[in-house]
């Protein structure tokens, strides 16, 4: 298995050295405006996106086209490319979503469409939401546009497509026979759960509907460790057994304050991050090629939140507050 990643992993220790540093990022945050951020920007590799940009507020398309770039040159660098392919699920399930709101509300949402990275032609996706016929998606995706299908409702259409791509995932980890893949998704998947709980439980719903909830296969049995009628406080106690309980603690803490879950998602990312960085000790394997797709989606999102925080004109300290960590 290791041999077929040796030329990708010397390719990717070079292509890591391009990767934003805290630097820059400082620098972009620091900005008096959103085109000063962007004049940064301007002096990395993403160059080459910005010459044909008509102002900030169109950074989104030097973000797309960046996205692009990377799954396909790691795409090219392997002979095999199902490493990439299972994290290029997420923009198959992400545009079926957008599909399926879009066409029972009968609006046009095609700006939110991520086209030419993921698995399945946009053209494909489309064509099954118009028809009503999934039969040519792959079985998890289908299995659950039918189900949203027959019984639309729209707060269903994310809970099982959402349920379907985490399956996928971990099933394709298993094929890939990756423990650090398998770790990766499982601690995602409970860490999505632990902020599922928070919510069902501030809704008030019931335990049924947190069961339904779920996403599957996580290291944690939340409805053993946890009750809705217990409170939150409790989380802290029942999972200090575990390696999450500092960004619980911590995220929970914030949540009680102010109500929404930002901070949380951000020690949540910044936890990840430290996880993929073990890639970096790896010589040969898979790893470090994930590492350097996440640390890269990482990258965008880093971007994303200083120039929407440029163009709404926050204050350095709030967007510095909700910037991540970085992995290089």
């Amino acid at each position: 298995m290791s041999d077929q990643y040796i030329y990708a992993v010397g390719r990717i220790r070079v292509m890591e050295t391009k990767l934003l540093d805290a630097a820059k990022i400082n620098r972009m945050a620091e900005a008096p405006d959103a085109e000063e951020a962007l004049k940064i920007l301007g002096e990395t590799e993403y160059a080459a996106h910005l010459a044909d940009l008509q102002g900030a507020n169109q950074f989104e398309e030097v973000l797309a086209v960046e996205q692009r770039c990377v799954y396909l040159e790691l795409r090219k660098m392997l002979p095999d490319s199902a490493l990439i392919d299972l994290f290029a699920h997420q923009f198959d399930y992400h545009n079926l979503k957008v599909l399926l709101k879009a066409a029972r509300l009968k609006e046009n949402r095609d700006d939110l469409l991520i086209p030419d990275v993921g698995n399945i032609p946009l053209e494909v996706l489309v064509m099954a939401v118009s028809a009503g016929d999934f039969s040519q998606l792959p079985e998890r995706m289908r299995t659950a546009a039918e189900k949203i299908s027959a019984d639309f409702q729209p707060q269903l259409v994310d809970l099982l497509l959402d349920q379907a791509l985490y399956a996928e995932l971990l099933a394709g980890a298993k094929r890939l026979r990756s423990p650090f893949l398998q770790g990766y998704f499982t601690t995602l998947i409970d860490f999505l759960n632990i902020k599922t709980f928070i919510r069902v439980k501030r809704l008030n719903r019931s335990a049924d509907f947190l069961a339904g909830a779920l996403l599957p296969s996580g290291k944690l049995n939340l409805l053993e460790l946890l009750s809705l009628e217990d409170p939150l406080d409790v989380m802290v106690e029942r999972l200090a057994d575990t390696p999450y309980v500092q960004v619980v603690a911590a995220g929970l803490a914030s949540y009680q304050q102010t109500e929404t879950l930002t901070r949380y998602e951000k020690l949540v990312d910044n936890y990840m991050l430290e996880f993929i960085k073990k890639a970096k000790h790896t010589v040969v394997g898979p790893e470090p090629i994930v590492g350097y797709l996440l640390a890269k989606e990482n990258e965008l999102k880093l971007i994303r939140i200083i120039m929407v925080g440029k163009i709404n004109q926050l204050p350095v300290e709030e967007i510095r507050e909700r910037l991540r960590d970085v992995y290089v």
